[in-house]
Parts: structure tokens; C-alpha cells; sequence
């Protein structure tokens, strides 16, 4: 018994090491397809918090794209009346279309 909680006394600290991952933010990572595409300018998160602000909306769907030899991220928003606006986003520059 005393080997048990010894071990549990090692193990504890271990375990509340590893970082948790929040389910919603692995989900909405796959939904950006974040892990395959990097761009070396503008980052996906930064782009959506930029164009949430300007067009005080919230983003419903955001995702990277290339766009011929671009990357851009593509931001799609809803209005607090309920309208829905597509915005890109040149990842490298951060000018928005």
C-alpha cells in the first residue's frame, strides 16, 4: 500500500503537467485546417479579431485558403442583425477584401 501512494505521489505532479486541450479549440483548429497551412504573416486568429472589429460581427467560420501562388484567410461573419459577410484576408500583407 505504501508503494501505491508513492507512486501516486510521482504521478500526480506528471499528469497536472501535460497541458488540456479545450475540445471546442481542437475543433475549430480542424475547422480552420490551421495544422496544415502557416502562414509567415498574418496568423488565422489575428486576422479574425481584426475583421470582427472593423465590421463588429462575430466570425461563424474562418479558414485559410491558397489563392494561386497567395495565402489568404477567408472569414465568413454574422451581424448582430443578422446579416452574413464574407471577408478575405491577404495573409501575408493583412489587406482586407
Amino acid at each position: 500500500m505504501r508503494t501505491f501512494w508513492h507512486l501516486v505521489l510521482v504521478l500526480l505532479p506528471l499528469i497536472a503537467a501535460v497541458p488540456s486541450a479545450n475540445a471546442q479549440d481542437l475543433i475549430d483548429r480542424r475547422q480552420r485546417r490551421e495544422y496544415r497551412i502557416q502562414p509567415s504573416g498574418i496568423s488565422l486568429d489575428q486576422a479574425v479579431e481584426m475583421v470582427q472589429r472593423r465590421y463588429r460581427a462575430k466570425a461563424v467560420r474562418a479558414e485559410t485558403v491558397r489563392n494561386g501562388d497567395r495565402l489568404e484567410h477567408r472569414i465568413r461573419l454574422l451581424s448582430a442583425d443578422g446579416k452574413v459577410r464574407n471577408v478575405s484576408v491577404d495573409a501575408e500583407s493583412g489587406a482586407m477584401n
